[in-house]
């Protein structure tokens, strides 16, 4: 087989993925196979050599190839740039970090099922040299010939196959595909003709690709390419435990909307965040994976995800500025990949909402004795409610006796989620003030009591740590609690809350 190194000079590879717009900030990995011959093309333009002696050889490297790659990580800067009318457009420029960095750089191998002639190795040899960059023109590269053997790949062409990830690259079409497609199409009313050979259409630029009015680059074809593992590695150890192997249990990300949800909201929100975790970490591992979705055993004991809603600036109260999403089972390092290509929240139910993932660890990391980022994630003896708690079960007289109370529930309820129960808890909050938030999920179950909304304040003799989050709707944001002063007595106005309405 031959094949070609690609090594990226500056340890980066920019280029966006396609199907997704230069501001979202994901870039295509690996390289698809229409940049790199597009890059020998221009290549050849440079050494001012004869399109019948370069498109055949180009013929011979149209066929889809497959991939070694080196460990990447995907990431993106974003900065502001000035527009026509001087004013500043926020910018998203996706690259992959690539093995080594500008140090020694890994190299990208691309290897296809044929064979050159010795006059044929010679020319692409002298192509690759004049290669200087591909992708975008920072993504400066080497390009070096090599004879590839073996059967072991990363990264290969796969309609079916589910595996630990996939993506889809854009290749040139095959000839009788091309063929095919050119017979059918109509003479274009303005411009050149159709493309028709492979020459034709990979140097089709994008000037004629607006002009014209093409809806894809003609004579090409999207392929699905499945990898042998996850595309992007991520550090998984918290800030709290450099050193050990302690998974991260908290992901926190910071909103950024046009108009930021009401903190009534909170339920439809955490609905919202779920399906977009889920849907990444599909891409991701091929699958839902059970932190996220809360399907098998890791639902006993609350130890998959919750997805909860904070309002935590000053400037910001009774709305969402920040998401979090908790899990005590940890966060594999597939998980990790999904959180961190989790970057908006589609508008059904709200508007779009752009998230930035600001910190990944533990809940002392971000609710900790030095500083307290996130106060539903600090240590506190007493917790107040932030989110309505909505009863899982009806009260009832079984022998005389009252049971399933709303505190009998808040009390099984911080049995399982904490191991302890709290000593005192009381009724806070005005009724009207609760009863204003939603409280029904637009989809799936879960146990729910009567429909009436309660504010409480648990009382521990010691400290605990958050996030706290009890009830019907407990993984969705509902049921939430936050540290608040313990109180020498109650007040007037406030009621045990054994003393039910």
């Amino acid at each position: 087989m031959i094949g070609l190194e690609l090594r990226f000079l500056a340890g980066r590879f920019h280029g966006t993925g396609w199907h997704h717009a230069h501001n979202e900030g994901i870039p295509e990995w690996p390289p698809s196979p229409w940049r790199v011959l597009r890059a020998l093309v221009n290549a050849a333009y440079a050494e001012e050599l004869p399109i019948s002696e370069v498109e055949p050889l180009l013929e011979k490297l149209r066929d889809l190839p497959r991939y070694r790659l080196p460990l990447a990580v995907d990431a993106h800067t974003r900065h502001y740039m000035p527009d026509t009318n001087n004013t500043k457009t926020k910018i998203f420029d996706g690259f992959v970090a690539v093995e080594g960095g500008a140090e020694d750089p890994q190299p990208v191998v691309m290897a296809w099922p044929t064979d050159l002639s010795t006059q044929e190795r010679m020319l692409l040899t002298r192509l690759c040299r004049r290669v200087s960059y591909v992708g975008r023109a920072e993504s400066w590269v080497e390009l070096r010939v090599i004879d590839v053997d073996g059967d072991r790949w990363d990264c290969w062409p796969d309609e079916r196959t589910k595996a630990a990830g996939a993506t889809i690259l854009l290749a040139v079409s095959s000839a009788e595909e091309l063929t095919a497609w050119a017979k059918d199409q109509p003479s274009p009313k303005k411009g050149r003709g159709i493309p028709r050979t492979l020459w034709d259409v990979l140097t089709f630029d994008s000037e004629r690709y607006r002009t014209e009015g093409w809806s894809g680059v003609p004579g090409t074809r999207l392929v699905r390419y499945v990898f042998d593992r996850p595309p992007f590695r991520r550090s998984v150890i918290s800030r709290s435990g450099r050193g050990q192997s302690t998974l991260p249990t908290v992901a926190r990300f910071a909103i950024r909307s046009a108009v930021l949800p009401h903190l009534d909201e909170a339920l439809a929100v955490g609905e919202r965040l779920r399906r977009s975790a889920m849907s990444q970490s599909r891409k991701v591992s091929g699958d839902a994976r059970p932190v996220f979705s809360g399907h098998g055993e890791i639902c006993s004991n609350h130890r998959h995800a919750m997805y909860i809603s904070t309002s935590e600036a000053p400037t910001n109260r009774g709305f969402i500025d920040h998401l979090i999403i908790a899990a005590r089972a940890g966060f594999a390092e597939q998980d990790v990949v999904a959180l961190q290509r989790l970057r908006r929240l589609w508008g059904r139910g709200g508007h779009d909402l752009e998230l930035i993932l600001i910190g990944l660890g533990q809940p002392a990391d971000f609710g900790g004795i030095q500083q307290v980022l996130a106060p539903v994630l600090a240590e506190s003896r007493v917790w107040e409610s932030v989110t309505p708690f909505v009863p899982t079960r009806h009260s009832k007289t079984v022998r005389g006796v009252r049971i399933d109370t709303i505190a009998d529930q808040l009390r099984r309820g911080c049995d399982q989620l904490l191991g302890v129960t709290p000593t005192e808890i009381f009724e806070v909050g005005d009724l009207a003030k609760w009863s204003g938030f939603r409280r029904r999920r637009f989809t799936g179950g879960g146990n729910r009591g009567p429909d009436r909304a309660f504010g409480a304040r648990l009382v521990f003799d010691q400290p605990v740590q958050g996030p706290i989050a009890l009830g019907y709707g407990a993984h969705f944001g509902l049921g939430l609690f936050a540290p608040a002063t313990l109180p020498t007595l109650a007040a007037d106005n406030e009621v045990i809350i054994e003393k039910e309405r």
